[in-house]
């Protein structure tokens, strides 16, 4: 998920170097009164710097009005929308504390962001303010200390940032730790909290659900300890999860801004609430240097979401998710260097910050150890917190002393694209008491990438596969191991542990296959009129999402190439029975208005059906059933979440989810068979990250 207000890159219209010698020292103490009724603010700003100075200059929203107790205040600027305008104050004696009054209705963007969020909001509904919308007076990037006393109308509650205390009606908010960002938010919350030591947990409910707040405060403790054996001490007095009425994933320091919605997705709080605890440590502790690349939200993705699933032994299984999704959505000209990654607002940026660079980071790891990489990650926290780092510098800083592994790294950090790798010949002969195992390998870029490439290898006999490692520099190369048994299959980067372009033939069947290709969505032209609509819409409206996909009627569909994606789309496709029997697998079979899974059938008329599949040759077919116009509907809308499967039904009436399956690939070349009788593939289980 995202973080705020920072990733908009903010930055100020003019702050005039010769009055301050650092940004060290700033402080605000402020009394804020809102009457979101009107949307107004009212404020008071007594800001302290470290070294007395002559004049103060600072931001604020243009539709505030403001005036200084002990200053001459003058506008000199106004931002190019509009929305900001530059203050000079000019100190009646030179000091160290500059005092501002404010007022009014403060005016805000009208862009949105993530979840059609508004850039801010100060109404009956609810308030979002943060530095985006200049709503307290912004000195420079960030501050060092605050406190702020909120006044709000009977039944409101605020959150910000630090630590809260009640005085009466009215709630403060401290801290002294550097922080980039004020947020206040604010509506008709019921607080739950409890302590976890010395930590305040809290969470704030519009729609109030006592068994909600307490699921989210009893894993809330676990996660912090493990982040704070896993980095260093958690660095806030708090953390709180607040529902927010879009639906939104932000994550701020000490707190988390989640939507209604998702809030209450079963699954949230195994992914997303760890996800965005750790955010307090990278992206909140220690900052983001935009402009030399996010590497936040890759390294947050790889400590929360990756390792949740390892915890179960299922890291490979997400990392292939991650390559899916790089491969489908990055692959084509889309793909960037993750040194140019700021945020994600597309499927593609998305797989590139997240899913591509979790991926340098898995290597990263996997050449230190885990000892050496837990390490790398304390020496991060304890040498950048509360500053600005990009991408180049927090791989230097975890890689440590291992200078040669961070600089061949860079390659990732500085180039587009990744290795395509092919499997070109595999010999096998004995030699004296054992066999010689002889590989030619290539990969599909120019010019080569470097890395080390892991093989695994079944022996005869043996419970585990070997693993072996090759070292990789050329466009195609030779490579030979001796092993002591008879090798009966070889598996190239079968953990997928490397950064790199999956081959078509060992990618999984999986909708992203199709969304992030150029699929043919085959439209049923018999349909009745209502359906006919429905798919159509779900066409439209994909398209305005997936650039690739393009529409053809069934009847005309014979006329694509054999190797053409498509998603024949309905039960009364004309495409239907010519493409019906890709979709037949070991446990599965579609026939007409019927699919038959695990022995277990579900009919047309009470099931919602999504299949896909991939042949040899890598070509994917996808089909939809639908018996509604509403089913479609829903369809269209969920199926964009479900990018990562290729097996779902769900209930014609209720449209819950009644299956949810990743498949494999049955025809990947990067794997052979050395024997007449087919082996099996047996990885050795590896640990979860852990501190210990």
């Amino acid at each position: 998920m995202l973080r705020a207000a920072t990733c908009l890159g903010i930055c100020l219209i003019c702050i005039c170097p010769p009055l301050f010698a650092s940004t060290a020292g700033v402080a605000h103490d402020l009394s804020v009164i809102l009457n979101p009724d009107a949307g107004e603010i009212t404020a008071t700003d007594v800001i302290s710097v470290d070294q007395a100075v002559s004049a103060f200059e600072f931001e604020l929203n243009a539709r505030l009005s403001v005036q200084a107790e002990n200053a001459t205040v003058t506008a000199i600027d106004t931002s190019s929308d509009g929305l900001r305008t530059a203050y000079r104050a000019e100190l009646q004696t030179p000091g160290r504390q500059l005092k501002l009054q404010y007022h009014g209705q403060p005016g805000f963007s009208p862009q949105r962001r993530h979840g059609d969020m508004p850039q801010g909001v100060l109404s009956a509904q609810g308030v979002y303010l943060d530095s985006a919308s200049a709503w307290y007076p912004l000195l420079s990037p960030s501050f060092d200390t605050m406190s702020m006393t909120v006044t709000l109308p009977r039944g409101w509650q605020s959150i910000s940032i630090g630590r809260r205390t009640q005085q009466g009606e009215k709630v403060r908010w401290e801290t002294d730790r550097p922080h980039d960002d004020l947020y206040l938010i604010a509506g008709r919350y019921t607080r739950h909290a409890r302590r976890h030591g010395a930590i305040d947990l809290s969470v704030w409910l519009l729609d109030d659900d006592p068994a909600l707040a307490a699921h989210y405060l009893d894993l809330m403790g676990g996660y912090i300890d493990h982040y704070s054996q896993l980095l260093g001490e958690y660095p806030y007095a708090k953390f709180a999860v607040v529902e927010n009425r879009w639906q939104t994933g932000f994550g701020m320091p000490s707190f988390t801004l989640l939507g209604s919605r998702v809030l209450r997705l079963p699954f949230i709080p195994y992914t997303s609430l760890p996800h965005e605890i750790l955010h307090n440590w990278l992206g909140n502790g220690v900052w983001v240097d935009y402009a030399k690349g996010n590497w936040s939200e890759g390294l947050t993705a790889y400590l929360a979401d990756h390792w949740m699933q390892e915890r179960q032994g299922k890291g490979d299984r997400y990392r292939l998710k991650a390559l899916q999704s790089y491969s489908n959505f990055a692959a084509e000209g889309r793909d960037a260097p993750l040194s140019q990654f700021v945020s994600r607002h597309d499927d593609a940026t998305q797989s590139i910050g997240y899913s591509k660079s979790l991926m340098l980071f898995h290597m990263l790891r996997t050449a230190l150890g885990d000892t050496e990489f837990v390490a790398g990650l304390q020496r991060l926290w304890q040498r950048h917190r509360y500053s600005r780092i990009g991408f180049v510098q927090a791989v230097q800083t975890i890689a440590g002393p291992n200078a040669e592994l961070a600089a061949r790294l860079e390659q990732w950090l500085e180039r587009r694209g990744a290795p395509r790798l092919k499997l070109d010949r595999v010999e096998v002969k004995p030699s004296g008491d054992g066999y010689r195992l002889a590989l030619e390998l290539s990969q599909g870029q120019q010019p080569a990438f470097d890395f080390d490439l892991p093989i695994a290898v079944m022996l005869e006999g043996d419970e585990w596969a070997t693993p072996l490692h090759a070292r990789v520099k050329q466009q195609r190369g030779r490579f030979e191991f001796v092993l002591p048994k008879r090798p009966l299959r070889i598996d190239i980067d079968p953990g997928y542990d490397l950064l790199r372009y999956l081959d078509a033939t060992e990618q999984p069947p999986a909708l992203n296959r199709l969304f992030g290709g150029n699929a043919w969505l085959i439209l049923p032209s018999a349909a009745p009129q209502p359906m006919r609509d429905a798919w159509t819409a779900l066409a439209r409206e994909w398209q305005g999402r997936y650039a690739g996909l393009r529409t053809i009627e069934d009847e005309a569909s014979a006329q694509l190439a054999a190797d053409a994606d498509r998603i024949v789309l309905g039960w009364d496709n004309r495409a239907f029975a010519d493409n019906a029997r890709r979709f037949d697998r070991d446990d599965q079979r579609l026939r007409a208005r019927e699919v038959i899974i695990g022995g277990k059938s579900y009919p047309a008329d009470t099931t919602s059906v999504v299949l896909v599949s991939s042949d040899a040759h890598g070509v994917t077919t996808g089909f939809i059933g639908a018996d509604s116009a509403a089913a479609v509907q829903s369809l269209a809308r969920r199926l964009t979440h479900y990018g990562s499967y290729g097996r779902l039904l769900f209930d014609g009436a209720g449209g819950a989810n009644l299956v949810k399956d990743a498949l494999t690939s049955e025809h990947s070349s990067l794997s052979r068979q050395l024997q007449t009788e087919p082996a099996a593939l047996h990885l050795e289980p590896r640990p979860a990250l852990g501190a210990d």
